[in-house]
């Protein structure tokens, strides 16, 4: 359980704001919302007037006490067409004023990757469009969250071009334990897999939205804009190199002038940067990597080379080298110890 937090204090590292919107939620789908907020650690009064910022792992703990309190219901399903019919964000109304389900998602990656720890991935293909669904400073994902926003994004496209689109496949960390209302929403398989992840046909990618409108699109950006630059301004540097990180590092790039590239600066400009903040590029790849090892080998079934792989180390013996700096042991050795766990 979460430790407590008094209301209206800001966690330390990345944050996500949670509101009214909430409230929403738990009162459509007749969810106690003391007990929840109780369960996961929270302060009562944590939702009330404009919310408030809790960290990452409180949001993990919000969504877990969610399912625990809702049983076996199709809770997450609910939550994610609640999400989609009653949520007012500007972010979410830019993008239904896009042409098509491409673009809109693409443009929802851009705002979430720059004002949280959450992004989509969007990847274009000449036969299918995947939109992945992923937190940068966490690489698992509550159950609730992956489905609900998978949920939302179905909806989503289905309410903006009026059709009755149905996806290639829907991929999950964790399945639901009752599968049926979901099949019947998504219709479509549900695969297990270590990305969250949403594959529609190109032609439904490209379907055009009837809510397409390019003069709101026009209206919203400027104040989305803003939004985007008042959150890089609140975000370290370290922070904003970790979050790059965690997304470069399976696919073997770890150099700096890789990230430097992704945060467009130059690696002068981000070194001077770290040093402004008493830490290093070394030092930050580092906590990075470790911070993912420890949570690999206890989470996972994966073999240390596989982790390893994640984590961009070339050769296996790297990350054995690695965690006896680390930790001063073994990665299997660690993984045994109960006390790690």
């Amino acid at each position: 359980m979460a430790a407590s937090r008094r209301v209206g204090t800001r966690p330390e590292g990345p944050s996500v704001h949670v509101g009214s919107a909430w409230r929403l939620v738990f009162r459509d789908l007749a969810l106690d919302e003391t007990a929840i907020l109780k369960r996961a650690g929270l302060p009562p009064k944590l939702l009330q007037g404009d919310g408030s910022h809790i960290s990452v792992d409180e949001l993990y703990a919000l969504h877990e006490a969610v399912e625990a309190e809702a049983g076996p219901s199709a809770v997450a399903l609910r939550a994610g067409t609640v999400w989609s019919t009653e949520l007012f964000d500007p972010a979410i109304f830019a993008a239904i004023c896009s042409p098509n389900m491409n673009v809109a998602t693409t443009r929802l990656g851009e705002f979430k990757r720059l004002v949280g720890p959450f992004s989509l991935e969007v990847d274009i293909a000449p036969e299918t469009t995947r939109i992945r669904y992923l937190c940068r400073v966490r690489p698992d994902l509550p159950r609730t969250l992956a489905l609900s926003e998978m949920a939302f994004l179905v909806g989503f496209a289905r309410r903006a071009t009026r059709e009755d689109i149905t996806p290639r496949q829907v991929s999950l960390p964790r399945l639901p334990e009752d599968l049926a209302p979901y099949q019947s929403f998504f219709r479509c398989p549900l695969v297990e897999d270590s990305a969250c992840a949403l594959t529609l046909a190109a032609r439904d990618a490209e379907l055009p939205f009837l809510t397409h409108n390019e003069r709101v699109w026009e209206s919203f950006e400027p104040s989305l804009r803003r939004r985007m630059a008042d959150a890089r301004e609140t975000r370290s540097t370290s922070e904003e190199v970790e979050a790059a990180l965690l997304e470069l590092l399976p696919s073997g790039r770890t150099q700096m002038t890789d990230v430097a590239k992704e945060l467009r600066v130059g690696t002068r400009t981000l070194q001077r940067r770290l040093a402004a903040e008493n830490t290093t590029w070394l030092e930050v790849l580092n906590n990075t990597r470790e911070r993912l090892a420890r949570h690999y080998l206890e989470t996972t079934r994966m073999s240390p080379a596989e982790v390893g792989f994640l984590l961009g180390f070339e050769d296996p013996n790297s990350l054995f080298r690695a965690f006896q700096r680390w930790t001063g042991t073994t990665p299997e050795s660690w993984r045994a110890d109960p006390s790690n766990s």
